[in-house]
């Protein structure tokens, strides 16, 4: 259902978000609406999987167009999906601390907004934090969103894992996906934890290791 809400919204992409003739400069590199930016330091669970994976960034944003600037949206394990001006996401940090990258083939949108944000931002925007990368409903997590919004454009990015994979080297992960565990919604119901993590290992969830190696995206920035 989400992945036909998401088609939903490419197919409303009737207008684009104008964006003023200098505001390329706002960026390190010369920006697209639609672009990727990774960095680590929002969510815990995302920074864990990252460390696991081998991956330098665990959470993953979008940017869009915006008259007041370029903005990125992004999941906030707490606030949910939501958006900031981009010199505020990557506020403080340097070169080294987040990457830029753009999808390969995607069109070039110039300053307007492009599919693959309008989506994350119709679609998402307000939506609960998906604390536990429940596939389907109306939370979200940050690789999910970017993966959503991209697939909705035409372009899967990554190869969902299982948890069981995931966490194969890890105990500290499986014990961070089982924290909480009675409010998982497939747990509810459930008496042990180790008869949830029987109920939840299967289940696959993109991750940013996924996304960031996947040949359809070029390298932006540094």
């Amino acid at each position: 259902m989400r992945r036909a809400s998401v088609a939903v919204g490419l197919a409303s992409c009737v207008f684009a978000v104008s964006v003023h003739a200098g505001e390329f400069d706002e960026a390190a590199w010369d920006w697209r609406a639609g672009d990727l930016i990774f960095r680590s330091g929002i969510d815990p669970l995302d920074d864990l999987i990252a460390t696991s994976t081998g991956a330098k960034f665990g959470s993953v944003a979008i940017l869009r167009a915006s008259s007041g600037g370029p903005h990125v949206v992004y999941v906030d394990p707490e606030i949910g999906v939501t958006e900031v001006m981009l010199d505020e996401f990557i506020s403080g940090l340097d070169e080294s601390d987040y990457a830029a990258y753009r999808v390969s083939g995607g069109g070039d949108w110039g300053q307007s907004d492009s599919p693959i944000s309008y989506n994350a931002l119709l679609v998402a925007y307000g939506k609960p934090a998906d604390l536990y990368r429940f596939p389907g409903g109306d939370a979200y997590y940050s690789a999910e969103l970017v993966y959503l919004a991209t697939l909705g454009a035409g372009v899967q990015l990554g190869r969902p894992v299982s948890l069981s994979e995931l966490t194969r080297d890890s105990a500290e992960l499986q014990d961070a996906f089982l924290n909480s565990w009675q409010e998982n919604p497939y747990c509810q119901y459930i008496i042990t934890q180790q008869e949830c993590w029987e109920l939840i290992r299967q289940t696959a969830i993109v991750t940013t290791d996924a996304i960031m190696t996947d040949p359809n995206l070029e390298k932006l920035f540094p």
